[in-house]
């Protein structure tokens, strides 16, 4: 039962982690068909939220002793950050060539500004949010694996 406790944990933040999911974009999915930046959202509230929990309790999740799973984490983010860029870079052309008005436009002007304004600011906030913590977690692994190593932590 002890070593089922960490897994039990992981479960219930994947599932917070999808319940998160699902009230961040209610509101763009009530008011927009076809949001074109959709998947790339999700990807980054799951990331976000995924791999700043285990950069800061990483002693409690489940593989915190595990040599091969953080050495796939360090590497596996490193290559989430270069695509979190580059998804980043699409929003940010998309809405310096197009605007954010041409998704929105069906919407009333209050309803439209009011969108527009929570798009923008959710979308940057856990882009840059996952870009951020996908540069520090290989830091973290390496960190974590010279530990487990040499002195026997996590």
């Amino acid at each position: 039962m002890r070593h089922l406790k960490p897994w039990l944990v992981e479960l219930i933040w994947f599932a917070a982690t999808a319940i998160l999911v699902v009230l961040v974009l209610l509101p763009i999915r009530q008011q927009i068909y076809g949001f074109p930046f959709e998947r790339a959202n999700i990807l980054f509230i799951i990331g976000f939220v995924t791999l700043i929990r285990w950069f800061l309790f990483l002693s409690s999740t489940p593989f915190n002793r595990t040599h091969w799973v953080k050495i796939i984490l360090g590497m596996g983010s490193i290559w989430l950050g270069i695509y979190a860029l580059r998804q980043f870079s699409f929003f940010q052309t998309f809405i310096d060539e197009k605007g954010i008005e041409s998704i929105t436009q069906h919407l009333s002007n209050e309803d439209q500004v009011a969108m527009s304004k929570y798009i923008i600011s959710e979308y940057i906030f856990f882009a840059v949010g996952t870009i951020i913590v996908c540069i520090m977690m290989p830091f973290r692994m390496l960190i974590s694996v010279w530990r487990t190593y040499n002195l026997n932590k996590v």
